[in-house]
């Protein structure tokens, strides 16, 4: 429980047919979650969406929290795959634009989420408090670390420099993608990027990567 919300399951499903019942309300309560917003989202909106009984959702979970709480897992998850197989394309092809490739590719794969990470990050109150959540830096970092070893990439400081490089990325896409928040947060840093095309977006950002990438690269050792 967190603060007076129940968000871990009643139970796991254990057989196939069990297991798609549960798919099928997780998956009911992602695409009503922009449509209805936390406050107006129901069980019974969700098992009617799902075309299952009100009693089967509560067999599984006490109420709506513990839904979007495995939205929430399944949506880190899902990025984390399409993010895996987009730099194992990039890193495929060896092109020279590679960073601004791979920028434009998290763009994209947050851009497709829009409407799901709108109303989570703006309306559900404990989400920062999920531990998809809490441990998504570390996530991130570990992710970063596996890239940077792929590509050949050394530096001195290696997950210093990469904590740099995923805020600047992560927390610029994420309020350009969102927009200001509904109590008009962060309006005054957003009105500076009004007007400013997403290629030309992306290719600011690409820019301040590799200046971080080559102030953190590590420097070629000497003869002994």
């Amino acid at each position: 429980m967190t603060q007076g919300f129940e968000i871990t399951p009643r139970k796991r499903p254990t057989q196939a047919r069990a297991q798609a019942t549960f798919d099928a309300l997780v998956e009911a309560c992602a695409r009503l979650l922009p449509e209805l917003g936390y406050e107006r989202l129901t069980t019974n909106a969700v098992s009617e969406r799902a075309g299952v009984g009100i009693g089967s959702l509560y067999e599984y979970f006490p109420g709506k929290d513990a839904i979007i709480a495995l939205v929430v897992e399944r949506l880190v998850e899902r990025v984390m795959t399409r993010l895996g197989d987009e730099l194992a394309t990039i890193l495929a092809a060896r092109a020279d634009d590679a960073v601004e490739r791979w920028i434009a590719r998290i763009f994209a794969t947050v851009e497709g989420e829009r409407a799901l990470v709108a109303v989570l990050v703006q309306q559900v109150p404990y989400l920062r408090r999920l531990d998809a959540v809490r441990e998504l830096p570390s996530t991130l970092l570990a992710f970063s670390e596996r890239a940077r070893s792929a590509a050949g990439v050394d530096l001195r400081q290696p997950s210093a420099s990469l904590v740099l490089i995923n805020n600047l990325v992560a927390t610029t896409i994420m309020q350009v993608v969102l927009g200001p928040d509904e109590r008009g947060d962060a309006r005054e840093a957003l009105d500076a990027l009004q007007g400013v095309k997403k290629t030309e977006l992306i290719e600011m950002l690409s820019a301040h990567v590799s200046e971080l990438i080559a102030a953190g690269a590590a420097s070629p050792r000497g003869p002994a």
